[in-house]
């Protein structure tokens, strides 16, 4: 698995071939087809055990959260995190390898649901009860946290690095707190 996530992050996906995986963990290929059917469900088991990992870390996290500038306070932090360990690229890469394998696709977005439930389930519990809850659906604003994050990766790739989405995420923060200053105070976090 280490060594698909590092070829993922470093070869991306085209470069991600059987051959190229079993040279970084120093194997025969033929090994990795004794385990895996195909190289899609190799990597796709590779997305799926970095996801759980991180994700059982982030929702321990979310839980402290009690304000939407918290939550975007998390939200960069995690950004953050995945930039500097590559996991960020290796969703990229595998969202990118799936535009022309639709089944590719469907099996990459089921890994990424329940990003978008834990992030619903932020925007729902730092927004309950204010009365501009109505102006956002929680589902939507998931939905634009968990594609922020991917195309904030891809804009870091046509800029000088991370300052234009670091800019971004601080101006999120402010607009979070000023969010903040016209609701009422989320329930204490469990």
């Amino acid at each position: 698995m280490d060594a698909a996530f590092e070829a993922l992050r470093t070869k991306g996906f085209s470069g991600s071939s059987a051959r190229a995986i079993a040279s970084i963990a120093e194997v025969n290929p033929g090994l990795l087809f004794y385990y895996f059917d195909t190289l899609d469900d190799l990597l796709l088991e590779t997305l799926r055990q970095t996801s759980e990992e991180r994700l059982a870390r982030h929702r321990a996290s979310l839980e402290e959260v009690g304000s939407p500038a918290e939550l975007v306070a998390l939200l960069r932090r995690i950004y953050s995190e995945d930039s500097d360990s590559g996991h960020i690229r290796v969703v990229s890469e595998m969202v990118a390898g799936s535009v022309s394998r639709a089944p590719l696709g469907t099996r990459v977005m089921a890994l990424m649901e329940p990003w978008v439930d834990l992030a619903e389930e932020g925007v729902r519990r730092t927004m309950a009860g204010s009365p501009l809850a109505a102006f956002a659906e929680p589902r939507q604003m998931a939905l634009a946290g968990v594609t922020f994050y991917l195309g904030a990766n891809l804009v870091t790739h046509l800029t000088d690095g991370t300052e234009t989405v670091d800019g971004l995420l601080a101006s999120a923060e402010r607009a979070a707190g000023l969010f903040d200053l016209l609701s009422p105070p989320a329930p204490p976090p469990k």
